[in-house]
């Protein structure tokens, strides 16, 4: 009965997951293309900095702590209140710190805003201390394999806030409403963790409990670092090599890669990682790895066949043929997003396994390894970037499916065949001959109607969507008759229990 239960939990969990991480990717390429046109590129960037400056000072907090509290189950209460604490005196230490570094670099970019706007863009720091703080209380609902409420954080998050800063730009205001978008986001995911749910505990220093968690903690947050780095210094270098025109291009694909990586986090945080660490055999976590890659397969891997096949379609739908050289690129960064996805399956089971020494080695193998690779080739265009990036997540899956088979004992080339490439490539079969048939039995779309061109894509989306939902059905069947059937096929079930 307990495992039937832990199974029902999961799954909901896993829909949960699905529509809240669906939300991650529609709603912030919907603001981004709604702001865009408002406000303008300059603002836009200027925007962008003060984000990418707060995330990557949010990784100093040492959020790894978080997959510390999920490893150490020791005094639970007493170890969250001092993360608490910590969490809270980094976040607002944080805060000047973000402020100073924001300002010397729009002052030697010579991009220095109104005053008004820089307050507001002063305030996206505030995500600093409101993100470490929630990673307390998410902790403790991972502790209670909560999967449901932790994936529902996405959807509120986003589509509260949503709702938020379209109405300030409905009002006049645009730059206080992508400002409220933005923040709205980390209050949302706040309200949705906390309330009703008595989590939050009270912050009290423990150097003893901070002490047991720092030999975890440390490592973790190296990861944090690395995989923020792996989002961030390929966009630096492009812009600084390339010049503008093709850096807007690639900033524009890099939105849509950037959309599975806020889809993998979620389904990561709220339902792998707590999947994971319940898990504490080798064919329970094997089990769990393919739980996981189906739901990835079908979630990002339908969403990036459908996008990959229709790019050049839907870039001109939406954003006019002016954006139309940013296809390729985007295309195939929309694979590469899968790919991360995939990468992050591996690196949540290596977080909570005690392997975080091992996966920051290989994640700051894949930076410098990606780093050199777009360097070399960011002069050639957006599109080599972006097939240098793709060579980069490519090398990391390697390496991390690599060090995963240590604590699965599986063999990784076969898993990653059968959950993984032959779905996918699947999908992007009936996606390509679902436009075809849309465009009259031809692939070329010049000449086209909008109308044509909105079905074609369509089509695309609901053909990879069928297959993807029809593979996630299939093996869903297979795990209940498999639990049917042999006792040890439970193990698939959160933390590979039997029944009771």
């Amino acid at each position: 009965m307990r495992s039937e239960r832990a199974s029902g939990t999961y799954l909901r969990g896993a829909a949960w997951a699905a529509l809240s991480g669906g939300a991650s990717i529609l709603l912030p390429l919907t603001v981004f293309l709604v702001f865009a046109r408002e406000i303008g590129p300059e603002s836009i960037g200027r925007f962008a900095l003060a984000v990418a400056v707060a995330e990557i000072l949010k990784v100093c907090g040492m959020p790894g702590f978080y997959e510390a509290l999920l490893a150490n189950r020791r005094q639970p209460a007493r170890s969250q209140a001092a993360a608490l604490a910590f969490f809270l005196g980094a976040g607002l230490l944080l805060l000047p710190v973000h402020g100073g570094v924001l300002v010397t670099l729009l002052a030697v970019t010579g991009g220095t805003p109104p005053p008004g706007d820089l307050f507001l863009l002063l305030l996206v720091g505030l995500r600093i201390p409101i993100d470490l703080m929630l990673l307390q209380p998410q902790a403790e609902l991972a502790r209670r394999g909560a999967y449901a409420r932790l994936a529902a954080r996405g959807l509120v998050g986003n589509l509260g806030a949503t709702i938020v800063g379209f109405a300030i730009l409905a009002a006049g205001h645009p730059m206080l409403g992508l400002t409220a978008y933005t923040l709205g986001i980390s209050v949302g995911h706040g309200l949705a963790t906390i309330i009703g749910t008595r989590t939050l505990r009270r912050p009290r220093w423990d150097g003893a409990r901070l002490r047991a968690l720092w030999h975890e903690g440390r490592p973790a947050s190296a990861v944090r670092f690395c995989a923020t780095a792996n989002n961030q210094l390929d966009q630096l270098l492009v812009g600084a090599i390339a010049g503008p025109l093709v850096f807007a291009q690639f900033n524009f694909a890099k939105r849509i890669e950037s959309a599975f990586g806020s889809l993998s986090s979620i389904l990561a945080t709220s339902l792998f990682q707590p999947d994971f660490a319940g898990r504490t055999t080798p064919a329970a976590r094997a089990a769990g790895l393919r739980n996981a890659l189906t739901i990835v397969v079908v979630t990002c891997g339908s969403v990036a066949a459908a996008f990959a096949v229709s790019a050049d379609l839907l870039v001109g739908l939406v954003l006019g043929p002016a954006w139309a050289a940013a296809a390729p690129a985007a295309a195939v960064l929309a694979v590469s997003g899968y790919g991360r996805a995939i990468g992050s399956v591996h690196a949540a089971l290596l977080s909570v396994s005690g392997r975080n020494g091992m996966l920051f080695a290989r994640f700051a193998v894949t930076i410098l390894v990606g780093a050199v690779l777009v360097a070399a080739t960011a002069w050639h265009g957006a599109l080599a970037a972006a097939l240098a990036v793709a060579a980069q997540i490519l090398l990391g899956v390697v390496l991390l499916s690599a060090a995963t088979r240590r604590v699965t004992d599986v063999p990784a080339l076969r898993v990653h065949l059968l959950h993984a490439v032959v779905p996918f490539v699947a999908m992007l079969a009936i996606a390509a001959l679902a436009r075809w048939a849309a465009l009259g039995m031809s692939w070329n779309a010049e000449g086209a109607s909008p109308a044509h061109l909105g079905a074609a894509v369509l089509a695309a989306s609901v053909a990879a969507g069928t297959m993807g939902l029809a593979f996630g059905l299939a093996w869903l069947g297979w795990v209940r008759r498999s639990a049917a059937t042999a006792p040890v096929a439970l193990q698939v079930m959160p933390g590979g229990g039997s029944p009771a």
